[in-house]
């Protein structure tokens, strides 16, 4: 069992959340996403890091230059020439801006008196611009705070940005994005690094989730992510990027963690050893290869690593160290590398390559070497390098993927030089909008609502939390029970769409109709929605289920009852025939 407090673990989250306004935040564009799969047409750039207002380049952007990469983008219906980058931004969105100073006054955060919209530089390709204009909102302070059963996490800033382009393949040297997500209004929540226990992280991430349920958010896969930062003591900080599976958020934490311990441990192995690296290249020794990852290769590069054979077979998390490396070169688009560490006749290599191998880069038992190809296998080569120099220094600060509860590398820690000013819009005045904020109703005060409707407390719960509360609420106009609507809702619908029925808005609002009307009762709910109509299950009039009851008393006695529900059991109320049976 590790203990979190002695290992140091600090745990900082930024949450980003799409909201669901009507258009996005620099253009007129809808925010609605289709299915649609063809494109209106589409177009290629490549993107270059830029120097900030201090003169610097970002590193992790000059990393991502480095991949060589093309972008291919694919527009649609809900873009514009602003997601082309061929038209300057509108003014930013007011409805998005309310939404996110109504966080920032749920949250006791501090307004700045004027908003300054912002260049990040991002040239991976999510951005056909090479920036994303993002803002600062609000500021944390120690009121701004999120209350967890591991102690206060306070929130430190919120800010408002743009939602980056859709990324559909990966192919070669070519990177393939649709257009249509690119601009859609996003809260980016961040937090101090209070949090000290993965249980803290969920509970903390969960509860802010709950909290934007509150506000004009949208809904469903993909349009709430966290990005993780973690650190151990002797370690650094380490981001993870683009998590989404809240519930799988304290495994990803675990293994993060076991991670940097292993590379604490490999760096205290190497403590007195010095790292002597040697690359040659070796592409003619492997022309005639059976080897099929080398054969015919332009370019095979081989790195030796005195004295440290065995080091790759060290633990890294829920892998092996030589894993761990060779997910370095992926970033360049090379599927891995060999190494001596591991059993090398799964290749096929013939032996007498290895022996020439080894003759050639001067390898002796001791030496570990490993070999890397492909088309950017120099820059591959470096990174390798450069991380290998550092096993015996720790852990590297860096962004890495989240790949389900496991990571990997992704580029290096952006830094401040990444920001600057946007010079297309003007600096917005944010005390004028102060005024305007409404706090909405939170998920808990809709709840504790509910339950004085006449829904139970899980009932009540559950439709605050469900993405059908809009419609819910939207339904209270209809004189039926509360507690019937959130039913047909919750149950009745997903009960039969789970079957493959179909169930649309328009025949949830058929069945409230009629039952308003008391043209149908309860129990024909189902089948009303099946059939789209109340032929057959209209309710019987009150003096025909009479005459019916006084019919059915004389012929079957104390049995009046079930024979009348197994004949008119979805077109008469139980409670109607019981009272009429009393009479």
């Amino acid at each position: 069992m590790v203990d979190y407090k002695k290992i140091g673990l600090k745990i900082g989250i930024e949450i980003h959340q799409r909201l669901a306004t009507k258009t996005k935040l620099f253009c007129n564009c809808s925010t609605e996403i289709s299915d649609e799969e063809k494109s209106i047409f589409e177009f290629s750039r490549k993107l270059r890091p830029t120097a900030s207002e201090t003169g610097e380049v970002d590193n992790a952007a000059m990393q991502e230059f480095l991949k060589e990469k093309e972008f291919i983008y694919y527009s649609y219906p809900n873009c514009c020439s602003i997601e082309t980058d061929s038209k300057f931004p509108n003014e930013l969105n007011k409805e998005a801006l309310l939404i996110s100073l109504q966080l920032a006054k749920m949250l006791r955060m501090r307004v700045p008196d004027s908003l300054q919209i912002m260049r990040k530089i991002v040239i991976d390709g999510s951005n056909t611009t090479g920036y994303q204009r993002t803002s600062l909102v609000g500021k944390g302070d120690k009121n701004s705070y999120i209350e967890t059963n591991f102690g206060k996490v306070h929130i430190q800033d919120l800010n408002l940005e743009e939602e980056s382009a859709t990324k559909i393949k990966e192919k070669e040297n070519r990177i393939y994005y649709r257009l249509d997500r690119l601009g859609i209004p996003l809260i980016e929540l961040s937090c101090h690094p209070d949090i000290w226990h993965p249980e803290q992280a969920k509970e903390f991430a969960s509860k802010i989730g709950l909290l934007l349920r509150s506000l004009n958010v949208k809904r469903g896969i993909g349009t709430i992510r966290q990005d993780v930062n973690i650190s151990v003591k002797k370690g650094s900080r380490i981001e993870i990027k683009g998590f989404q599976e809240l519930k799988k958020l304290d495994k990803l934490i675990k293994n993060e963690v076991k991670r940097q311990l292993d590379l604490i441990l490999v760096k205290e192995k190497l403590k007195n050893k010095s790292i002597n690296l040697t690359e040659i290249e070796v592409t003619k020794l492997f022309k005639s290869s059976k080897c099929k990852i080398l054969k015919g290769k332009e370019k095979i590069l081989c790195l030796k690593l005195k004295g440290l054979s065995g080091l790759f077979k060290n633990s890294c998390g829920e892998i092996i160290l030589g894993k761990e490396i060779a997910n370095y070169a992926k970033i360049f688009g090379i599927g891995g590398i060999i190494h001596s560490d591991e059993d090398l006749k799964k290749y096929n290599f013939d032996l007498k390559e290895i022996y020439s191998l080894k003759k050639e880069i001067g390898a002796k038992e001791r030496d570990l070497f490993l070999l890397i190809t492909g088309e950017n296998c120099g820059n591959a080569m470096n990174l390798i390098k450069k991380r290998i120099l550092h096993l015996n220094k720790g852990i590297p600060e860096e962004t890495r993927f989240a790949e389900d509860v496991l990571t990997r590398y992704a580029r290096e820690l952006p830094g401040a030089a990444r920001m600057y000013p946007e010079t297309d819009l003007p600096k917005i005045d944010l005390n004028e909008y102060l005024d305007k904020i409404e706090l909405p109703e939170t998920l808990e005060e809709k709840s504790a609502k509910f339950l004085k409707l006449g829904l139970s407390k899980d009932l009540a719960k559950q439709i605050s939390k469900s993405k059908e509360l809009k419609l819910f609420e939207e339904f209270l106009k209809y004189k039926v029970e509360p507690k019937l609507i959130a039913d047909l809702i919750l149950n009745k619908k997903r009960a039969l769409e789970r079957k493959g029925i179909k169930i649309e808005k328009k025949d949830l609002e058929f069945v409230l109709k009629n039952l308003e009307k008391e043209k149908i009762v309860k129990k024909a709910i189902e089948e009303v929605l099946i059939n789209k109509n109340i032929k057959g299950f209209e309710k019987i009039p009150r003096i025909k289920l009479k005459k019916i009851t006084v019919n059915y008393a004389k012929k079957y006695g104390e049995k009046a009852m079930g024979e009348i529900m197994k004949k008119y059991g979805k077109r008469v109320d139980s409670e109607e025939v019981i009272k009429l049976l009393n009479q």
